[in-house]
């Protein structure tokens, strides 16, 4: 009897020690998600020259997501779109931010055109580069005034013109602003008309963007067309199914119509791939 207190004693020490381990874990890598979730927050909101303290926004996406898996999970939904809800919660801050920074970066190159030209401008009536840049910034509207204000401050600080536009383009982005950096460093280390270079910078920058809103629409009709071409062949089972009941269950229920749906399936995302190349080749070649 007494031996078997002593392994009941054991048993409950181990299992509390164990317990103990995986609780220990799962906090640690709670807390470790909770600051990489932070700071990529932290991260992609100081870009959008956003700066407020975020330390409330895992606990409130953890505790939503949770709260939202449960609701669905006791309302009989299912467990899988439990998971998936309160997955795509806790995806969706970090998901908003990155598509806020896309469209900033967006609206950033469609000013910067106009922007090269009026520096041009300005320097040749005489100006530096550092004074054209802060007319332009007190005179240009977010986020191209924003951004430009970080480089002349750079500029200002004791940074080169070509190192200042460099982190500009390594901060953003984007070939239009790898163009302007080596247009740049070209002009202030040949010694070339900078305000010309500038201004060819700018109209070679709204070509570009003339050609690529052309692209846009053009493909943005082949899209539409391949999406309305592959639902098609949904929209029509799903209305044989309506007409006919057996349809749909010697499709549903049998292993020639799981053969038929596999082939479409396979038909349809294979179309998606070949459809998303062929838009893709002209678009990295304009751009």
């Amino acid at each position: 009897m007494d031996t078997l207190w002593v392994w009941v004693v054991l048993g409950g020490v181990a299992t509390a020690w164990v317990g103990w381990l995986v609780q220990r874990a799962i906090y640690e890598a709670l807390e470790q998600h909770r600051q990489l979730y932070t700071s990529q927050a932290e991260h992609r909101l100081r870009d959008l020259f956003v700066f407020v303290d975020l330390k409330l926004l895992w606990p409130a996406a953890f505790v939503a997501g949770v709260l939202l898996c449960a609701i669905l999970v006791l309302s009989g939904i299912g467990v899988i779109a439990g998971v998936i809800a309160m997955l795509v919660c806790w995806s969706a801050p970090n998901l908003g931010m990155s598509w806020a920074r896309r469209q900033r970066i967006a609206a950033f190159e469609r000013q910067l055109p106009e922007a090269l030209m009026s520096i041009s401008g300005s320097i040749r009536a005489g100006s530096s580069l550092s004074n054209a840049l802060q007319g332009l910034v007190m005179h240009a509207l977010p986020p191209l005034s924003q951004e430009m204000a970080v480089v002349n401050r750079q500029i200002r600080l004791g940074a080169s013109a070509p190192d200042a536009f460099q982190q500009l383009s390594a901060r953003l982005g984007g070939q239009a602003l790898e163009l302007l950096s080596i247009t740049i460093r070209v002009a202030i280390q040949t010694g070339g008309p900078l305000a010309q270079m500038l201004e060819q910078t700018g109209v070679t920058m709204q070509a570009n963007q003339q050609i690529q809103a052309r692209l846009a629409a053009l493909t943005a009709q082949g899209w539409l067309q391949a999406w309305v071409m592959g639902a098609m062949p949904l929209a029509l089972m799903a209305a044989l199914g309506a007409l006919d009941p057996s349809f749909a269950d010697a499709l549903l229920e049998t292993s020639e119509g799981h053969a038929v749906l596999l082939i479409i399936g396979f038909f349809e995302v294979l179309g998606i791939w070949w459809l998303r190349r062929t838009v893709a080749l002209p678009g990295s070649k304009a751009g």
